[in-house]
């Protein structure tokens, strides 16, 4: 079968798979390459999909590209997340308008369905390739920020696979044009999506009323798991996952999870650690990420890669727009697995003696509270409202340590 109908070249890992060429990006100069690059060869079509996109030094270079393309004729359509972009003027891209492409905040408007958010990340260029991935467009997730940039992953696709996508997202983007969120329109989307049953699958999440595509392949593949390696920089799923973690490990299987040790939010370090004492008791091994900020979303289960926005919390199974592409793969999956290792590696080992030491009743008061607020409201405003409540609470007891 053929990959691709026009050959491109681009950074990271390459493997082929059923006819597509995919590029594993791990080093974050790769990843604004690979966006860059792929903007520069648009010959008809551009959308972009993006929770936080913001105009600093790599966010105007990704802005200004895109202004380009439109210029020289190419279709643009760009959907923002106007909460994960709340800091950024409209201003910011206009110059996309001005070169006579389209830019759309979604959810921009105060209502109840303001709390589901767009956390996609998709780059699709002409119906044939596609970035996605869990970074998003700022100065961190290039490795520009020194010791505060992120530890992310992503990956490009070239192929048949490419056009499925491309229909789902250019749908998406006509249904949030006006800023609304049409949520029974929404929800249809996602219950009618095909993922295909191929060894490459788009999985969507988002808000239904039953279970979504990517919670329910996750749920599936978790069944009768061997191995599992997860890197999670939010993890507080739900008890069924739990459970199914648990027990495999409990069955001799190994179950890693590469967990944030450092974030710009400790409301949901906290909402992980509540879990721990459980998971640790069943042979569950847990480390914390600490070279740098942890924002991977990376599941590898025997065979079955997962790479995308998705987090492993509440919100990203069940409530926010989310995209993941389910790999399988046996070579892809050992060198995923590999990767998750040298993670691993370079991570602080979690012990069950050192987790009791640190289980204080106001500990695990303030992180059943962080594990309530961030599956309940964006992460955000959770770690806000955490962070306060935390603080009075210290003013209170000021001889206790938290």
């Amino acid at each position: 079968m053929e990959a691709s109908k026009t050959a491109l070249e681009l950074p990271g890992k390459r493997f082929e798979i059923a006819g597509n060429i995919l590029y594993i990006l791990h080093d974050p100069e790769e990843r604004l390459q690979s966006l860059l690059r792929l903007i520069g060869s648009a010959t008809h079509s551009l959308t972009l999909s993006m929770y936080m996109f913001h105009n600093d030094t790599s966010g105007t270079e990704v802005r200004d590209a895109i202004a380009e393309a439109a210029l020289r004729g190419v279709k643009v359509d760009v959907l923002v997340d106007s909460f994960g972009s709340s800091k950024v003027p409209a201003s910011f891209f206009q110059p996309i308008a001005d070169a006579g492409g389209s830019y759309h905040f979604f959810s921009s408007r105060w209502r109840l369905s303001y709390l589901i958010r767009n956390h996609q990340k998709l780059l699709v260029i002409d119906d044939e390739h596609a970035l996605i991935g869990g970074f998003n467009i700022t100065d961190q997730y290039f490795g520009r920020r020194g010791d505060d940039s992120w530890e992310d992953l992503g990956l490009t696709i070239s192929g048949p696979e490419v056009a499925r996508i491309s229909t789902y997202i250019s749908e998406l983007i006509r249904l949030s044009a006006d800023g609304g969120v049409r949520l029974l329109a929404l929800r249809r989307l996602i219950r009618t999506w095909q993922p295909g049953d191929g060894p490459l699958q788009w999985l969507v999440g988002g808000p239904t009323n039953r279970i979504s595509p990517w919670a329910l392949a996750l749920k599936r593949d978790l069944q009768n798991a061997r191995t599992i390696d997860i890197v999670a920089a939010y993890f507080s799923p739900t008890q069924t996952i739990l459970r199914r973690l648990a027990s495999t490990a409990r069955k001799g299987g190994d179950v890693r999870l590469v967990l944030a040790g450092r974030t710009d939010n400790g409301a949901t370090i906290g909402a992980a650690r509540i879990l721990y004492g459980y998971l640790l008791k069943r042979d569950v091994q847990i480390c914390e990420y600490q070279p740098q900020l942890l924002h991977t979303k990376l599941l590898v289960i025997d065979n079955a890669c997962y790479i995308g926005s998705a987090n492993l919390d509440i919100r990203s199974l069940f409530i926010n727009k989310e995209l993941m592409l389910r790999i399988d793969d046996a070579g892809l999956a050992d060198y995923l697995r590999r990767l998750a290792g040298g993670l691993a590696r370079a991570s602080k080992i979690q012990t069950t003696a050192a987790h009791r030491n640190r289980l204080t009743w106001f500990n695990r008061f303030r992180w059943s509270l962080a594990y309530l607020l961030v599956n309940s409201v964006d992460y955000n405003i959770g770690r806000r409202i955490s962070l306060r409540i935390t603080q009075m609470l210290q003013k209170r007891l000021p001889g206790k340590k938290a």
